[in-house]
């Protein structure tokens, strides 16, 4: 699978990347959850480490943007390396 990511910003190209391969389970995976620090997206991933810590087993990384309008910043992108997955949350 495929997926065409099209930044309306970018000066260049679009890129055509690949998409990660999906998990087969979740057992003693570490998973980093992103924080986009937007208003109530704490509150839902709060809920998600709970989950996935009691129902799976998972380490749970936390992670926080600074802002919630730019990209991830290199060293908050460092801190997920080496995680099984990422999810993240927007909420308002």
């Amino acid at each position: 699978m495929t997926v065409v990511l099209i930044d309306p910003g970018a000066e260049e190209a679009s890129s055509v990347w690949r998409s990660a391969e999906r998990l087969t389970d979740l057992r003693g995976k570490r998973v980093a959850l992103l924080d986009n620090i937007k208003h109530n997206a704490v509150y839902l991933l709060d809920e998600v480490a709970d989950r996935l810590s009691h129902d799976f087993g998972c380490e749970v990384i936390r992670v926080r943007k600074k802002t919630y309008t730019k990209v991830a910043e290199p060293h908050v992108l460092a801190e997920m390396e080496g995680c099984d997955a990422v999810i993240t949350a927007i909420g308002d």
